[in-house]
């Protein structure tokens, strides 16, 4: 074989994979953070607002998961359980935006919420905890792996 068919037989070899690796990616799936994002952009200001309410806090947010039980424990300051306690926390999936889960805060008298999570996939999550107390917000976020 002459050097000729040796180059064009590299070229052809090398377009072939480029042409796979086109088609690959062309129809792997990618997940946006959030739909909105631009929207969200624009209001983060309010965001790093919650976050400095949230790190302000003498007690902070508690977290607690039990793999034998299956369950994630919060627990919200006592100071803020009976000032009309309200929010939202978010499970979010980084890998598969179609596994988030969220839940609406619902405090017993102690200031815990249990979260059964058997039903979310192992793996890395991330907690976001978006709530107000009284007239004030809050934001707590936290990274877990199941």
């Amino acid at each position: 074989m002459s050097w000729g068919w040796k180059i064009m037989l590299l070229y052809s070899l090398f377009v072939i994979m480029i042409l796979s690796m086109v088609f690959f990616f062309m129809g792997h799936k990618v997940d946006l953070v959030a739909t909105e994002y631009y929207k969200q952009e624009i209001e983060y200001q309010s965001q790093i607002d919650k976050i400095v309410n949230a790190n302000m806090l003498k007690e902070p947010i508690g977290y607690e998961y039990s793999n034998l039980l299956g369950t994630v424990k919060l627990s919200f300051p006592k100071a803020h359980v009976n000032q009309g306690l309200s929010g939202n926390i978010h499970f979010y999936r980084p890998a598969n935006s179609n596994e988030d889960k969220k839940f609406e805060i619902k405090v017993n008298d102690a200031g815990e919420q249990v979260i059964s999570i058997s039903s979310l996939s192992k793996g890395f999550w991330k907690i976001k905890i978006s709530w107000n107390s009284g007239n004030k917000e809050f934001y707590n976020e936290k990274n877990v792996t199941l």
